[in-house]
C-alpha cells in the first residue's frame, strides 16, 4: 500500500512550487501518494505543472490576491499563502490519518506580516501538537541539532541548564533509536567556548554540559571544541552532534550538505521534514532554476522513517 505524503509549497513567491512539482516528478515509481497543498494559479505558472501534477492530488487553495504574486517578491499576500498551507495539511492529516509532511520554505518575515509572533515552521508545529521539538540537521554526511534556534547569540548562555539539556539529550537519544533505527547511538556535544573552556577564565557553561554528560553515560560525550567536532574523522566516530547555537551547527552542516541537507523535527507526533534552505529569492527574481536535490531528500527521508 503506498505511502501517504503530504507536501506544502511554501512561500507562493519562493521556491517552493518549483521544487515540490520537481522534486515528485524525480520521485515517480516511489511507493508513494502525494497530497499536494498550493495554489493551482501559482503552480500552474510553471510550464511542467500538467506533467508532474498527474502524479500528485492537488488540494488547491484560492489565496485572494494571489495572482499578484511576483517570483522571488514576498508579501503580506505570499506569507498568509504559505500559512494558509500548513494549517489545510494539518487538518488534511488529521482528517485522512495521515503521519508524514514534507514542508517547502517560507518567509518569516512574509508570515509574520499576518502573524507578528510566528518563530518557523517548526515552532508553529509544536504549538500546534503541545509537544517539545528540536531541530535536526540530517545528510548523509551529518546529523546535527541545534540546541537553541532562533534566538539572539547574547542570550544564548542563559539557556544552558542541566534541565534544558537533559530534555534535548533525551529527545535526540530517543529519535535516533527509534525514528532513525539506531540501536546505541553515540552523540557529541559541542561546547559554547573556546577550546572546551572547562576548568578555565572563559565560563561555566561547560561544567554545567559535563554534568548534564554524567546522567546519560555512554551515549553521551563531550563537550568537545567545535573548531575540530565538525572535521572529517570526528563526526564518522558520532551518531549526531549537538551544537549549542544555530549557526555552530548550520555553518559546517551547510558547507557538508548544502545540497543534500534535511530538516527533521523531533519530538513531533508526525514525521516532518524539510529542505535545509531558504525560499531562494535571489534565484527566483532572476528567473533561474534553484536545485532540487534537497527537496527529494526531504520527502526520501519522509518515506523512509516512522512514528
Amino acid at each position: 500500500m503506498p505511502k501517504k505524503i503530504i507536501v506544502t509549497t511554501g512561500d507562493p513567491a519562493g521556491c517552493g512550487p518549483y521544487i515540490t512539482l520537481k522534486a515528485i516528478e524525480e520521485l515517480k515509481g516511489r511507493d508513494a501518494q502525494f497530497f499536494v497543498i498550493g495554489d493551482k494559479q501559482i503552480l500552474s505558472r510553471f510550464g511542467f505543472y500538467k506533467k508532474s501534477g498527474k502524479q500528485v492530488n492537488l488540494i488547491a487553495l484560492s489565496t485572494p490576491g494571489i495572482n499578484k504574486i511576483k517570483p522571488g517578491y514576498v508579501s503580506k499576500v505570499s506569507g498568509l499563502a504559505s500559512i494558509s498551507y500548513i494549517d489545510c495539511a494539518l487538518k488534511t492529516m488529521e482528517e485522512r490519518g495521515i503521519k508524514r509532511l514534507v514542508t517547502a520554505p517560507l518567509s518569516k518575515e512574509a508570515v509574520q506580516l499576518n502573524l507578528p509572533d510566528f518563530k518557523g515552521h517548526s515552532e508553529y508545529l509544536a504549538d500546534y501538537f503541545k509537544c517539545k521539538i528540536e531541530m535536526m540537521m540530517v545528510s548523509p554526511k551529518l546529523k546535527t541539532v541545534l540546541f537553541t534556534r532562533h534566538i539572539p547569540f547574547g542570550k544564548v548562555p542563559r539557556y544552558i541548564t542541566e534541565s534544558n539539556l537533559n530534555r534535548t539529550f533525551e529527545l535526540v537519544f530517543e529519535s535516533l533509536k527509534n525514528i532513525f533505527k539506531i540501536k546505541n547511538p553515540k552523540i557529541a556535544v559541542a561546547s559554547l567556548n573556546p577550546h572546551a573552556g572547562r576548568e578555565t577564565f572563559l565560563g561555566s557553561e561547560e561544567k554545567i554540559i559535563c554534568k548534564a554528560i554524567s546522567g546519560f553515560a555512554g551515549n553521551f560525550y563531550g563537550p568537545y571544541p567545535s573548531d575540530s567536532l565538525f572535521t572529517e574523522t570526528a563526526i564518522k566516530k558520532h551518531d549526531c552532534i549537538i551544537a549549542l547555537y544555530h549557526d555552530q551547527g548550520m555553518i559546517p552542516f551547510k558547507l557538508l550538505s548544502m545540497k543534500t541537507g534535511v530538516n527533521f523535527t523531533p519530538g513531533l507526533p508526525i514525521i516532518r521534514t524539510s529542505p535545509a534552505h531558504g525560499i531562494a529569492a535571489d534565484i527566483m527574481r532572476a528567473g533561474g532554476k534553484p536545485f532540487v536535490s534537497t527537496m527529494v531528500e526531504a520527502i526520501k527521508l519522509a518515506l523512509r522513517l516512522s512514528i
